[in-house]
């Protein structure tokens, strides 16, 4: 059984008589990239900031890496964290803002600090102040002072809602390459469901407030309903073959059937139909997204 850096036992927030998280149980791989999937107001927030420590659950318990309750304390520094702002004094340098962290972190080695940008892709930006740095420049440098202190798990709130392509791709290459090339284990939220999908290797669904759903991304694959369309020279005798192998399909065109499979079948439906006397010009897989399927569960939209 895989290593759990984070564990989260009927994690509940309550505001009022609202409950913002309401007894979440997640479960987070060492060395896996978690992605927190909820709409604005699901509860994903709330969730990252009791597990950084800045807010204090109304009920349930938090284990990080083994330690619970009074024994949280001694593996904090373990924990990296970008939630909502990243803090940045615009008018100082990404080195400059690196070091200040560093300082205050009780680290006085200027290369560590320069060795952080370089991680982020920022060491090249000499003295231009961060105030004059684009939003995915800034989120990357918000991610170098979550680094400050060589934590084991890196905890993102929607580090690239808002940022232009360019910007997206920028901070997807530095997330991969700091779960990959450096081990560390990531707990990253995002609206951008089809840019989550290239990095996460675990998915937490969570809406209302709930955790609806947990799974690997070798499990979702396999849960989204995928498809078959294939192009044939007689219909037919297509049909009694399908028929004869249990599989759903419809004619969407001549010629052009869909049949509701999934890729693991698409050779033995061109093999029979074949063999069976049917000419297949044309055979492609597609897959639901994960939008998709995020919005099946939840009967809602994803930015509502």
């Amino acid at each position: 059984m895989s290593e759990l850096v984070l564990e989260t036992q009927q994690l509940t927030k309550i505001f009022g008589k609202h409950k913002a998280v309401n007894e979440v149980s997640v479960h987070v791989e060492r060395g896996s990239v978690y992605g927190f999937i909820g709409k604005n107001g699901a509860g994903k927030t709330t969730f990252m900031k009791m597990v950084c420590g800045l807010s204090s659950q109304t009920s349930g318990g938090i284990s990080l890496f083994g330690q619970t309750g009074a024994g949280l304390k001694d593996v904090r520094h373990k924990v990296g964290c970008l939630i909502e702002d990243p803090g940045i004094f615009p008018k100082l340098s990404a080195l400059e803002n690196v070091r200040l962290k560093c300082l205050a972190m009780g680290c006085y080695n200027k290369d560590y600090a320069m060795g952080l940008l370089q991680r982020v892709g920022l060491a090249d930006t000499g003295k231009k102040k961060a105030g004059r740095f684009s939003l995915g420049m800034r989120q990357r440098l918000g991610i170098a002072l979550a680094m400050v202190g060589s934590p084991e798990l890196l905890v993102l709130d929607e580090p690239i809602n808002g940022l232009d392509p360019q910007g997206i791709a920028e901070v997807r290459e530095t997330i991969h390459s700091l779960s990959q090339e450096s081990g560390i284990t990531i707990l990253i939220s995002s609206h951008i469901l089809d840019e989550l999908s290239k990095i996460a290797t675990h998915y937490g669904i969570i809406n209302d407030g709930q955790l609806i759903r947990e799974l690997s991304a070798e499990q979702l694959l396999n849960a989204r309903t995928g498809g078959i369309d294939i192009t044939i020279d007689n219909f037919g005798r297509a049909q009694e073959i399908l028929h004869s192998m249990g599989l759903p399909f419809e004619l969407t065109e001549p010629f052009h059937i869909s049949v509701s499979a999934g890729k693991e079948l698409a050779a033995e439906i061109n093999k029979a139909l074949v063999m069976g006397g049917v000419a297949v010009s044309e055979l492609a897989v597609h897959s639901e997204d994960l939008e998709s399927y995020y919005l099946k569960l939840t009967g809602g939209e994803v930015n509502a």
